[in-house]
């Protein structure tokens, strides 16, 4: 066995599938205000990209990115009852609670909706760690790590984004990559993530420290 306490996953993108509920509510945005509107034919290209360049393409202006998180957020509550989880993410979850790993949620959404979601599903998660912060989640991080007394080699980190595995290295903690979620592998050039994972199974098998074909 490794010597991770907890297991720390993402939110959106990582255990529930929410990208259809994202771009709704965006385009939403976006129509109202004169942004790019995301499409099928450019949401390949846009998921290899970082956020500044998305922004760019789609003539958001950065600065306005914390504003469109938080008027997305808001609006999310009244998707959360149609929300699903990613393939096998809920027989994982349920898996590590039967065998006593310990696991939390860290997300930029907001914690009623997490709650929600995860009450909807009749699963318990002891943790939730929010933060409206799209940029900040090294704090976030920081402040679950201080309020659990664990060191950073305790944790791993399961997410889908680059700014999750850039706010994990600024935090020294390790980090896995899930490949359905909303970046491609492709974004990642300066900022590898641990591991790349494929499969929720390959997830349990790296935490109970079986041979699974990761890099």
């Amino acid at each position: 066995m490794n010597n991770y306490k907890y297991i720390v996953f993402d939110f959106d993108g990582t255990i529930a599938d929410s990208r259809s509920v994202f771009i709704s509510l965006y385009n939403e945005l976006a129509h109202k205000h004169g942004y790019g509107i995301l499409t099928d034919e450019n949401l390949d290209e846009l998921r290899s990209l970082s956020i500044p360049q998305r922004c760019k393409v789609l003539g958001v202006p950065l600065y306005k990115i914390p504003f469109i998180a938080s008027a997305i957020i808001s609006k999310y509550k009244t998707s959360v009852a149609g929300l699903q989880f990613n393939e096998g993410m809920k027989q994982l979850l349920q898996s590590l609670e039967r065998d006593n790993i310990k696991f939390a949620v860290l997300s930029s959404n907001a914690k009623e909706n997490i709650e929600q979601f995860f009450d909807l599903n009749r699963l318990a998660v002891a943790d939730i760690f929010s933060s409206r912060s799209v940029f900040g989640k090294h704090i976030l991080i920081n402040k679950f790590l201080k309020k659990k007394g664990l060191h950073p080699s305790e944790i791993l980190y399961v997410g889908d984004e680059l700014r999750d595995v850039v706010a994990c290295h600024k935090s020294n903690v390790k980090v896995a990559w899930v490949s359905w979620g909303y970046d491609s592998v492709q974004s990642f050039k300066d900022n590898k993530p641990d591991y790349y994972i494929d499969s929720p199974a390959q997830i349990l098998s790296l935490v109970l420290s079986k041979p699974v074909a990761i890099v």
